[in-house]
């Protein structure tokens, strides 16, 4: 994929596709992976998680990005209005107990998620615009191997990783989409077990990809193996959906 080619909205729109595309779809009531159950989950607004869920600037810790594209304080504050409209937003959208889905809710969603990229992208000026592509770019790749995004700026990632790891997820990407075929197929069957199976194999429990860890130093290996230690996710099964067993407060 030829992020250059893209505006910042445009690549974050991508990106949250390629990675929501690989979630779960909606039918029979299954969360997306990465989100958590409940109002969130149902409508596929949940935080993402390792493996899955929607990956955009505007779900990014401000501290982060302050850090990633050098934000100004004036910057940052800009940010955080920008995020916490979008979080306000995200909760209207969100059905009440005992009311039926608006049919509409996942395109107002994507309405809203392209709203907000461009009020972000409106606070950058071009060269984190440029930064801030690459860093959704790195970000999405170690989150569809399951290394947790947390962790990108003090793994400190060289170009080579960074390229290896992208490779690496580019075909776990391409796994999962033949696996999301054999899911839809398995439940247009009614083979429900089946199903089941498949959404394990799919989000696994929890563990970063093992090729992927091997593309990291033993210091890198134990940072992320120690976030993931301190960060359990729920393997996906009955009543679980894969997602952190204590999910970040953005």
């Amino acid at each position: 994929m030829q992020f250059a080619k893209f505006g910042l909205v445009g690549a974050a729109v991508v990106l949250g596709a390629c990675i929501a595309g690989t979630a779960l779809a909606q039918d029979n009531g299954q969360p997306p992976a990465g989100a958590r159950r409940g109002g969130q989950g149902r409508g596929g607004f949940g935080q993402f998680g390792r493996g899955g869920g929607q990956l955009m600037l505007v779900n990014l810790p401000a501290d982060m990005l302050t850090k990633e594209l050098k934000l100004s304080d004036d910057q940052k504050s800009s940010f955080e209005k920008v995020q916490t409209k979008f979080r306000a937003d995200q909760q209207a959208l969100r059905p009440q107990p005992g009311s039926p889905p608006d049919p509409d809710a996942r395109q107002k969603m994507v309405d809203l998620s392209t709203a907000a990229q461009k009020d972000v992208d409106a606070i950058l000026n071009t060269d984190q615009k440029t930064t801030a592509t690459a860093l959704v770019k790195d970000l999405t790749s170690l989150n569809s191997v399951g290394i947790p995004w947390q962790t990108y700026s003090d793994l400190k990632l060289t170009g080579e990783q960074k390229t290896k790891i992208a490779a690496i997820s580019a075909d776990v990407m391409k796994e999962r989409q033949q696996k999301m075929a054999d899911l839809q197929a398995a439940r247009q069957a009614g083979d429900n077990q089946k199903a089941q199976e498949i959404m394990q194999s799919m989000f696994g429990n929890g563990q970063p990809n093992e090729k992927a860890l091997a593309v990291l130093t033993a210091d890198q290996k134990d940072l992320v193996t120690k976030y993931v230690k301190e960060h359990p996710q729920r393997p996906f099964g009955p009543g679980g959906g894969r997602r952190p067993a204590n999910p970040p407060a953005f």
